[in-house]
């Protein structure tokens, strides 16, 4: 009789963790080209070409002793300051 109260609480406990994996809205997403495309991708792809920008200023007025560090870095943190300024 144990057993099956272990059982049965074991899916109740497992019924309960999907529950909360359900998302509570669609994730934002944009038409282009009848094609959807999620908003991080669009916002990864802006970043990549404003630290390319940031580069050549960066370039220009001193010198970067760890690229392979700061672009990288200058990708996320423009990624993530767009997805804040355009889907807060």
């Amino acid at each position: 009789m144990n057993i099956k109260r272990t059982s049965r609480f074991l899916r109740s406990v497992f019924l309960f963790l999907l529950l909360l994996l359900t998302g509570c809205s669609r994730a934002p997403s944009f038409n282009i080209l009848g094609s959807f495309f999620p908003a991080w991708l669009i916002c990864v792809a802006v970043a990549i070409v404003l630290s390319a920008i940031s580069l050549r200023a960066l370039d220009r007025y001193i010198v970067v002793a760890w690229p392979v560090a700061v672009y990288p870095s200058l990708v996320a943190l423009f990624t993530f300051a767009l997805w804040l300024v355009l889907f807060r």
